[in-house]
């Protein structure tokens, strides 16, 4: 499941955000219990956070590493989403053993603050495993080919399909394009299709020309109708639609190769 919450004019993801409340528990249910006790334990704390965040990140890396070693700077783009919870559960506990062992006195407080920030990645990974938007099915939208025919998103059903909203001006929707006409061509059993949101015919395909793009099933939305049905107002965002064309994921932001390789593998899955 993927419910996004908004702060004014963005979005923020609600694992996202609970995550940063979950930790923000924890360092002050660990500072409360420290000062209780009479030590500090602050910095050890920020370590064990510090060591689960590299961990879950070097999790999901080394899972997608032929993807991250084709762009080797991606893995450093921590907003494409990719982390392993349970490799960061692993980290944060292996060091809190190790401050358990080392520095006895100051083990409760580290305990409960990790053991609050645990219940929250936890609860995060559960919700995960729910139905998306109430598994929304392939929207009857008012959408036209490049050609000004009138398409149907709901013919794309009977293959796993992946929609990008996008538009010329969007700079992280530019950026993805390249790759996202590699994954178009290396996965024909999959549907992508690439939704303009707001712009007409010809600035489109000026830009497709001007960057030697050569995509398949570039379809127009005038009326931005799909981000109205959404409440998204920002670009890039990612639908991805299993082969009887419901909903399963929805990504806000732009994709890496490695997290948008996670979320077609699940595609297959559930395939």
């Amino acid at each position: 499941m993927n419910i996004f919450v908004p702060i004014g004019p963005l979005s923020i993801p609600l694992n996202a955000l609970l995550v940063l409340i979950a930790v923000c528990l924890a360092l002050w249910i660990a500072g409360r219990e420290a000062k209780r006790v009479g030590v500090k334990a602050e910095t050890q704390v920020w370590l064990a956070l510090l060591a689960g965040l590299v961990a879950a990140r070097l999790g999901f890396v080394l899972s997608y590493a032929d993807a991250y070693l084709a762009e080797p700077m991606s893995l450093l783009d921590i907003r494409d989403g990719g982390w392993n919870p349970w490799w960061g559960l692993a980290a944060i506990w292996g060091y809190t053993l190790w401050v358990a062992y080392r520095r006895p006195a100051i083990t409760r407080p580290v305990v409960k603050g990790m053991s609050t920030v645990s219940l929250g990645l936890l609860l995060v990974v559960a919700l995960a495993t729910l139905p998306t938007g109430a598994n929304r099915p392939l929207p009857a939208l008012p959408v036209t080919s490049l050609d000004g025919e009138a398409a149907s998103l709901p013919s794309f059903a009977g293959k796993p399909t992946v929609i990008n909203l996008w538009a010329s001006w969007c700079g992280p929707c530019r950026r993805e394009m390249p790759m996202f006409q590699q994954m178009q061509e290396q996965n024909p059993d999959m549907h992508f299709v690439f939704l303009n949101q707001g712009e007409d015919a010809v600035t489109v395909q000026h830009f497709l020309q001007r960057d030697r793009l050569e995509l398949s099933n570039v379809l127009l939305d005038r009326g931005v109708e799909m981000g109205h049905m959404l409440g998204q107002r920002g670009l890039p965002v990612t639908l991805f639609f299993d082969a009887d064309g419901l909903m399963q994921d929805i990504r806000l932001g732009e994709l890496s190769r490695g997290s948008l390789a996670q979320r077609l593998d699940a595609l297959t899955v559930n395939d």
